[in-house]
């Protein structure tokens, strides 16, 4: 192998060497978590601040009776720099639970875990960002509702 050959093999597993890593690594932070595919553009909140989270509020939530597929909207405001993932509590029962929400989207539908009877219920809709390489969890919030099952 000649001069020219061996420099030309050198450099090439310098690449290789270089292309692995990042390669590893993109794949790992890309596969963290999903993005909720169940996400529309949402651009009624929005977060004029970066340093700071803006959460939404939730006051009353009505939802049809013994129906497992609603519509709730979660959101993350725009302009938030971070993920937000939501779980709905219903008197203490975890009844939904997202993947990552990007800010400027929200989930418009959900799927219980079970449709609920008529009544009213004390719901909390416990909201959690992470960083936006989804390996930090930021401090949250537990928003509580009202959930009107009619």
């Amino acid at each position: 192998m000649n001069y020219k050959s061996k420099k030309v093999m050198i450099l090439i597993i310098l690449v290789l060497l270089i292309i692995i890593p990042a390669g590893i690594f993109i794949n790992k932070n890309l596969s963290k978590g999903d993005l909720d595919s169940n996400t529309v553009k949402w651009t009624q909140e929005k977060n004029s601040d970066p340093e700071s989270i803006k959460i939404p509020g939730y006051s009353t939530i009505t939802i049809p009776a013994d129906t497992k597929n609603v519509k709730i909207t979660l959101g993350n405001p725009e302009g938030n720099q971070c993920y937000f993932k939501f779980e709905l509590l219903v008197d203490g029962e975890s009844l939904y639970t997202s993947d990552f929400v990007q800010a400027g989207y929200a989930i418009e539908n959900v799927e219980l875990q079970k449709g609920l009877k008529k009544g009213t219920y004390d719901a909390v809709i416990k909201i959690t960002p992470y960083s936006l390489n989804k390996e930090t969890q930021y401090a949250g919030a537990n928003v509580r509702a009202t959930m009107e099952v009619v």
